[in-house]
């Protein structure tokens, strides 16, 4: 008799746990700093949670994103770029970052389809997915379309003269953790005691994470933050890999004046199961979504820094006001509201009216050698 679905994702569950309370073991201080913690809980080859085969996206996942709602949104983004390759007479050569299912490729081109169609049958579309299961469920989705190439890893990309862009995909990158003991900081991390997974804190001797805190000017209230020194590593890495063109980044987050506020005291690293926001991290490693929110000012000081120029900055509802989504609207006279139409314009008003998906999220566009008329 096949044993339930549930009762196998506990097993996982139990698996990825062993795995980290074995690398705990293996220091010599019984501290795990947590983004190694997070490395383990989301990229494990085998137990991770983006390796798993289970759906995290959508109604059957753990969390919703502007592309699981909506064609439209990634048909939107991909007009958009078309008209950004031909203004700046850029070839288009496109890169997302973190593929998931394959979706937003399939919405983005058709939406570059519509714009120009000569632009779409020229492209190349290459997506950096490191999750082998997400990979397959790409391959799946848009097997026969010859314009798609699948990368491993930012490492495996090309200089790229075009268009890169990314939808949720810093926030998931592992963070350091940093907490205020006796107005001192000190490092949070995992260890061990009778078998759970506990937090405690070490004193802090990193260089790279004081000069980093000093960059921050964290106001005094604040008791914990995360450093996000991979995802800036990645930004890094991305950057050099633009021979010339647009960078656009979508993420929740924000700039650094209202990143630092009493709500957010005690960080932003986060759980989500179910669509439920879960009590820590610490819980059902390996089966739980974790994040942070992205410090956008960290992302535009260190462009600028590297020669990139600020294109856009703002929330993604404004960007997709100010950019024409509205105009996709299209009259109709149907009395069905499950007709094609009354649909397609009923997605377009939920991504930019009221209490939704665009609220919480923003969009920093940066390009590079990109002439000015």
């Amino acid at each position: 008799m096949s044993m339930p679905v549930v009762e196998i994702f506990t097993k996982l569950g139990e698996f990825m746990k062993d795995i980290i309370i074995r690398s705990i073991e293996e220091t010599e201080d019984l501290f795990l700093p947590y983004d190694k913690y997070i490395e383990l809980a989301l990229y494990h080859p085998e137990y991770g949670y983006y390796q798993r085969r289970k759906d995290k996206i959508g109604s059957s996942g753990d969390f919703y994103t502007s592309v699981s709602m909506s064609p439209v949104f990634g048909e939107f983004i991909g007009k958009w770029a078309g008209r950004k390759l031909i203004e700046s007479d850029l070839p288009p050569a496109i890169c997302e970052l973190g593929g998931g299912t394959g979706k937003m490729a399939c919405d983005f081109l058709r939406g570059l389809e519509l714009y120009n169609p000569e632009l779409a049958s020229n492209a190349i579309y290459y997506i950096v997915e490191s999750s082998a299961y997400h990979r397959e469920l790409i391959l799946d989705t848009a097997a026969k379309d010859h314009r798609i190439r699948l990368l491993d890893s930012i490492k495996d990309m090309p200089l790229i003269e075009g268009f890169i862009f990314s939808n949720e995909f810093f926030d998931a990158f592992p963070v350091r953790v940093l907490i205020k003991d006796k107005n001192q900081w000190k490092e949070a991390g995992v260890t061990v005691k009778n078998g759970e997974l506990f937090e405690t804190a070490r004193n802090l001797n990193n260089q790279r994470i004081l000069s980093v805190i000093e960059k921050l000017g964290i106001p005094e209230f604040i008791n914990r933050i995360e450093v996000p020194c991979p995802m800036m590593l990645a930004y890094e890495q991305i950057v050099d890999k633009i021979k010339s063109g647009y960078l656009m980044t979508i993420d929740y987050g924000m700039d650094m004046e209202d990143f630092y506020i009493p709500a957010r005291k005690n960080g932003t690293l986060r759980g989500f199961k179910d669509h439920q926001l879960i009590g820590s991290i610490l819980e059902n490693p390996g089966e739980t979504d974790i994040t942070s929110t992205v410090n956008f000012s960290l992302l535009k000081c260190e462009g600028k820094r590297r020669g990139l120029d600020l294109e856009y900055w703002g929330g993604q509802q404004s960007f997709l006001l100010e950019e024409g989504i509205l105009d996709e609207l299209v009259p109709h006279a149907d009395a069905d509201p499950f007709s094609p139409v009354a649909r397609r314009n009923r997605q377009i008003k939920q991504l930019v009216l009221g209490d939704w998906i665009s609220d919480s999220f923003s969009v920093l566009v940066q390009s590079k050698n990109i002439k000015k008329p």
